[in-house]
């Protein structure tokens, strides 16, 4: 998915303008309108990351969430994953070389979501948008240069979609499982250290599944 600059920023001022005309409506029952949230869980790569052979990877995210109306959520995120890929080669500076390549990418994210209460159960689904920075860190071991590293980064926009069910364990503490898929613009990582590429040029696209605790307030 080829992704527009002005389209992702249209999609986050759109949020944001639904959370200004909506930020008044919350329901005079909702004794807690807010949470926070902890999410753990893994990252799938898919496209051009499964692609370059990165395998899966460790994901971490924090989120602040506020009810706009009892089934209406906008949420605010911090968003972490790692991806790993391995490259061997040979060149004349550096002779045989084996590259241990690691993508680390950190993403603010914007997300609206619908959610049906059913009992204790919360069904929720939604879309967002994202501003990612990743950086690709390589430690080289060569057979003439010896050991060295190098790393660069770039910043990419993307949409993404989520779905799960969060399950009350009490009034305040919550517990869940969520699931995302997100498409991004193509980085541009592209360098090259003693005649070896240091090199990602592809997407972040890839989906994750969560386990996830919070506390509303």
């Amino acid at each position: 998915m080829n992704l527009g600059r002005k389209q992702v920023v249209g999609m986050l001022a759109a949020v944001n303008v639904l959370g200004i005309l909506f930020a008044g409506n919350v329901m005079a029952d909702m004794d807690k309108p807010n949470y926070a949230q902890l999410k753990l869980g893994a990252f799938e790569p898919t496209d051009d990351l499964d692609d370059a052979g990165f395998d899966t990877g460790f994901q971490i995210s924090g989120a602040y969430g506020r009810y706009l109306t009892p089934y209406l959520i906008v949420e605010a995120g911090i968003d972490g994953f790692a991806v790993d890929n391995d490259v061997d080669g040979s060149n004349d500076t550096a002779g045989n070389f084996d590259q241990d390549n690691t993508l680390s990418v950190a993403g603010l994210l914007v997300t609206l979501k619908g959610e049906v209460p059913a009992g204790p159960a919360h069904v929720f689904g939604g879309v967002g948008a994202g501003f990612y920075t990743a950086n690709l860190d390589s430690d080289i071991e060569s057979t003439r240069l010896g050991d060295f590293s190098t790393d660069e980064d770039d910043q990419v926009f993307g949409l993404h979609v989520v779905a799960g069910v969060n399950y009350d364990v009490t009034s305040r503490f919550f517990a869940g499982i969520e699931g995302m898929y997100r498409w991004t613009d193509d980085l541009d990582i592209d360098d090259t250290v003693a005649s070896i590429p240091v090199e990602y040029e592809g997407d972040l696209s890839g989906f994750s599944i969560t386990v996830n605790g919070g506390f509303r307030f």
